[in-house]
């Protein structure tokens, strides 16, 4: 939502092909959205509405999406490798963002929710 109208992207099972992702979208048999393919544009607030011979019924399901975003730098990595060789003297930089629709930053969260982002070597 991002504090704006709605868009809707998928109607009596048939998807919206006015938004620039419904390429990416599809909906599977058990209602749910799937999303291939996440982006930092697909955070936000997604809500399921049940309609019965146009009649809305029960409560809407609201499900918000948190995307993380985790990028890469070193002293000599090339832009078009998925990953980066560490070696001896050489540096690299991770670094995340949360994109969120909470209006909370990521020490909001850590503070008040006890979310923990934590750097793991699993080589």
């Amino acid at each position: 939502f991002r504090h704006s109208a709605g868009v809707e992207l998928i109607a009596g099972g048939i998807k919206n092909k006015d938004t620039e992702r419904h390429e990416r979208l599809s909906l599977e048999s058990d209602c749910s959205l799937n999303i291939k393919n996440v982006t930092e544009e697909d955070y936000g607030y997604y809500t399921c509405q049940q309609y019965v011979n146009g009649q809305k019924q029960g409560p809407d399901a609201r499900v918000l999406l948190h995307v993380l975003h985790v990028s890469v730098s070193s002293s000599s990595s090339s832009s078009s490798s998925s990953q980066t060789e560490i070696s001896p003297g050489r540096s690299v930089t991770l670094s995340c963002q949360l994109y969120s629709d909470t209006g909370f930053s990521c020490d909001d969260w850590v503070r008040s929710e006890g979310v923990e982002l934590l750097w793991v070597n699993q080589a």
